[in-house]
């Protein structure tokens, strides 16, 4: 049984789709933040609403005027919509605006071209259904090649990968076997075209979707796991990593050693140069702690001023030879930001770890050790005992 479609009826379809599709988004974005990704996204359904109904308006306007507009509506919606999903990955860079840039300008002259040289309907369809296989296969690309991507983003490049071979089998199909196949012509190579833009227009909105509340949920991740300030481990997630390697050292036998660090008289530096330049104290202090550290070494803020370093496979006279470090690299980097520079006394607490060992004792002993250290004239280190 051969497949009859009617194109009339699947371009009500599109525009009825499309619009649909364009008005949930819409209200769907309207009480939220307005991020530039989805501005960008409405946009493009909007767009493409008006190229679907475009169409429809060929035997109404001059086919001189019609299908250059036409062409024009469906290269601006689909590439902000390609802009758009890039752009919410944090994936649009200069690079991508060249490629297109550049794609855009060669399709019009071709546009041009084709129309006063060659103005066939096949060659019409063949030009158009290269370029949007030029224009599908650069994302195609760009989700399925990024290494740390989710399924999700590289299942999105894939098809992209298949809706480009899709317009390329379009093209041949239009150019050497049917040579008056026209952009309304009901033939096989039609009906696969037609279908999977409908294909396209479901998954690609949906898609969008979930790739944002995907990226939402990266991006609260992010600012639960890291401090905003500094960079580095929150409290919470500078806890939970150093209570895995007390149980990864427990199981080896392997030692450890907490650091409580604090700076010394730091409300001091708030109170004389102002709190913008306290915070750039903080960074300038966490980022000479953090060059210093090994790579399997944890570094957090656990709150205010204070910061804690777990030295992972390192005994006391280690664990305490680094502390002393720390307090020379600290004070020889903060005198780079205030005149009279900023120190750190340090806690130190080392531990052959087995599985009664509490972290929540480690801590207060390792704060006890740094009460010590203050008391003891601060910029040192101290043992807790």
């Amino acid at each position: 049984m051969s497949l009859q479609l009617d194109i009339h009826s699947l371009l009500y379809l599109f525009i009825f789709g499309n619009l649909f599709i364009s008005l949930m988004i819409t209200f769907y974005r309207f009480h939220f933040p307005r991020d530039k990704a989805s501005v960008v996204f409405i946009a493009a359904k909007w767009i493409q609403v008006v190229y679907w109904y475009s169409i429809l308006l060929w035997d109404r306007l001059p086919r001189v005027l019609a299908i250059p507009l036409s062409n024009g509506l469906i290269l601006v919606g689909g590439t902000l919509e390609i802009a758009a999903l890039l752009l919410m990955m944090n994936m649009l860079g200069p690079k991508d605006k060249r490629y297109y840039l550049t794609l855009i300008l060669i399709s019009i002259v071709c546009f041009f071209t084709v129309a006063l040289f060659w103005n066939r309907p096949n060659n019409r369809v063949a030009i158009t259904s290269l370029f949007a296989a030029l224009f599908a296969v650069h994302p195609g690309y760009r989700l399925s090649a990024n290494a740390p991507g989710s399924p999700l983003q590289k299942l999105l490049g894939h098809l992209f990968f298949g809706f480009a071979g899709v317009m390329l089998w379009r093209g041949a199909y239009a150019l050497f076997l049917a040579p008056d196949m026209g952009a309304l012509t009901a033939n096989t190579a039609q009906y696969v075209y037609y279908m999977g833009m409908f294909f396209l227009m479901i998954v690609g909105t949906a898609a969008f979707i979930l790739l944002s509340n995907e990226h939402s949920y990266e991006e609260l991740k992010r600012i639960a796991t890291y401090d905003s300030l500094t960079g580095i481990m929150s409290r919470r997630t500078f806890f939970q990593e150093t209570e895995q390697k007390l149980e990864l050292a427990a199981k080896r036998q392997d030692p450890c050693t907490l650091l409580i660090l604090d700076l010394d008289h730091f409300k001091k530096v708030n109170d004389t140069y102002g709190h913008d330049k306290g915070d750039t104290v903080l960074q300038h202090f966490a980022m000479a702690v953090e060059q210093s550290l090994g790579e399997g070494d944890l570094f957090g803020r656990i709150g205010g001023e204070e910061f804690g370093v777990m030295l992972y496979g390192m005994a006391e006279k280690e664990g305490f030879g680094k502390a002393q470090q720390l307090c020379v690299l600290v004070e020889e980097a903060l005198l780079q930001v205030i005149p009279e520079g900023c120190t750190v006394s340090v806690g130190v607490i080392s531990v052959l770890p087995d599985s009664y060992t509490a972290l929540d004792t480690l801590y207060k002993l390792g704060d006890k050790a740094l009460y010590q250290a203050k008391t003891q004239g601060r910029n040192r280190a101290v043992i807790a005992r």
